[in-house]
């Protein structure tokens, strides 16, 4: 018998495998962002809210200090006396120092001489201007504002720029972090709520700092960006690229050397620099010859010119210097430029003959400098007058609240937990061409963070990587 032998059918061919696509947890990685952006932007942040508030408030905070020299007591209907008389009392009391500058005031405020010293230091000498009576002398860092100031811009590391390239390295990335931060709170909300409802630990703080960091990275933005033209890096250089560029941020002279703003900082007995647009004016040259005129008169030739006062007036620099007289928004004197800086203005008086030799005001100012200046009396609380000095003290004590309250949820939420305890998520930058195009334009307009984010990212590929231990120290996924 023979059997028929059937062919086998041929085995079913087994699909290949669908390639599993790996979703992006955005939130995760946009916290991890924000995490370790803020151990970069949390020191800063700090040092500039607390010394942005002394600063705000230096007349009072330096006035308590140094009670009776600053402010006086001023009996009613009392009249102030000429500043000419008033710089008598200077002379007569420091006669081998030349004075190199007044600042006028108001109110219970003492009128405060720069003298120079032998050694090239300055001195401020406070004088009643009520009496003509000579309150005290004092020199810059004997004034807690100038520790404030100088914290503030540069935190005390002057040697090189090093402490100002700090300062705006963690201010750009105080940008970053405002911007992961926007994006975690509405990512995060239903998360928040949910440990909130629950009762979990840590998730009521974690809660107000996300309700408090909404507003605050608006004003995180606004002030960030009003104070990068004090920066030492890239203040400098779109000043630079403007003159360059024959585009002038300050006036219409882009890149003149005939300016006053050296004379400024080397006689208005403060350490913080001399106001851009303001510093920017052209030098005066006195013409005459002959006997000096008086202060007086140099104040009665501005004021005839429409400049409100008080002023800040810079004596002469030699035979050809002139009186620099200027109602500006720097001084904290009481000056309406102050609040409102379309009345800032600079009048040079020839130093023998009283007439004005030279005037540069707001309207003066290019386009870029009249910007900047309004940011500026914003950036200090001036713009709006009391609300703004409210608003601004408000600011920086939710500022100083963010940054307390990021450490104490990273140690809630760390527990037991070694290395970092960083949140696990990877940003996708180069496989998402919108985020890397962001990058690439935030890195250009804040070189110092394009720079760092350079090696951040150079040490987590060619380092962190490729060690186990760095890897897992930094929870890198």
């Amino acid at each position: 018998m023979t059997v028929s032998e059937t062919e086998a059918p041929p085995p079913a061919e087994t699909p290949a495998p669908t390639a599993r696509v790996r979703r992006t947890n955005w939130f995760a990685a946009f916290w991890r962002w924000h995490f370790y952006g803020s151990i970069i932007v949390i020191p800063v942040l700090f040092a500039l809210s607390v010394t942005g508030m002394i600063y705000m408030f230096r007349d009072d905070v330096d006035s308590l200090t140094h009670p009776g020299v600053l402010k006086v007591s001023v009996v009613e209907g009392a009249q102030r006396v000429t500043l000419s008389a008033q710089e008598a009392a200077v002379r007569a009391e420091f006669p081998d120092r030349s004075i190199l500058s007044v600042q006028d005031g108001v109110g219970d405020r003492a009128t405060l001489f720069v003298a120079a010293q032998e050694d090239g230091s300055t001195t401020n000498v406070y004088v009643n201007p009520y009496t003509s009576e000579v309150t005290g002398a004092l020199s810059q860092d004997q004034l807690v504002s100038t520790w404030a100031e100088r914290i503030h811009g540069d935190l005390l590391i002057g040697d090189g720029g090093v402490g100002d390239r700090i300062v705006e390295l963690g201010a750009s990335w105080g940008i970053v972090l405002t911007i992961t931060g926007f994006i975690i709170f509405f990512l995060g909300r239903k998360a928040r709520s949910g440990a909130q409802a629950k009762g979990r630990r840590g998730a009521r703080v974690r809660g107000w700092h996300a309700i408090v960091g909404l507003p605050v990275g608006l004003g995180v933005l606004l002030l960030v960006i009003s104070g990068l033209p004090w920066t030492g890096f890239w203040g400098a250089k779109a000043s630079e690229l403007a003159v360059h560029g024959n585009i002038s941020l300050w006036g219409e002279d882009p890149g003149a050397e005939s300016t006053i703003r050296q004379q400024i900082e080397n006689s208005d007995g403060q350490s913080a620099p001399a106001g851009w647009a303001s510093g920017n004016a052209p030098q005066g040259t006195s013409t005459g010859a002959g006997t000096p005129i008086s202060i007086d008169k140099a104040v009665a030739t501005a004021q005839a010119q429409g400049a409100p006062g008080p002023y800040l007036i810079m004596y002469p620099e030699g035979e050809t210097g002139v009186f620099s007289v200027m109602s500006s928004q720097w001084y904290n004197v009481g000056n309406p430029a102050e609040s409102d800086v379309t009345q800032e203005t600079t009048v040079h008086v020839d130093q023998y003959s009283g007439e004005k030799v030279g005037q540069y005001s707001y309207a003066d100012y290019s386009a870029m400098a009249k910007v900047v200046s309004h940011g500026i009396a914003l950036h200090e609380g001036r713009r709006l007058g009391v609300a703004n000095e409210i608003l601004s003290t408000l600011f920086c004590l939710a500022v100083i609240f963010m940054c307390v309250t990021g450490p104490m949820m990273w140690w809630t939420r760390r527990g037991t937990a070694s290395g970092m305890a960083a949140p696990r998520g990877e940003l996708p930058i180069w496989g998402n061409w919108l985020l890397l195009a962001a990058m690439a334009v935030l890195g250009v307009f804040l070189p110092l963070f394009g720079l760092s984010l350079l090696v951040i990212l150079a040490l987590d590929q060619l380092l962190i990587r490729r060690v186990p231990a760095l890897r897992s120290f930094f929870g890198t996924v």
